[in-house]
């Protein structure tokens, strides 16, 4: 028995956000770790006009939620159980 093209579109869906929210993690934590604090966007956090360093952990924080939201993409492409009647 197949899911319901519903279900699926929006298991599809789910996973191309998720790959697609962790793409854009990974470009945040490649800026937070190349740009000194002055440099960085001001819609980003530690954003510090004349600050000459780096916010490395901003950037392992970043890398770390794409990680996640990569896993989250993995387990939602998983096989769902069929329930038992």
């Amino acid at each position: 028995m197949t899911a319901p093209a519903t279900t699926r579109s929006s298991r599809f869906a789910l996973t191309a956000a998720l790959i697609i929210l962790g793409i854009l993690f990974v470009v945040v934590g490649v800026i937070y770790e190349t740009q000194t604090a002055a440099h960085l966007p001001s819609f980003l956090p530690g954003h510090q006009a004349g600050d000459t360093g780096h916010h490395v952990k901003h950037g392992i924080a970043a890398f770390a939620l794409a990680v996640i939201a990569w896993i989250g993409a993995w387990f939602s492409t998983g096989r769902r159980s069929r329930s038992r009647s």
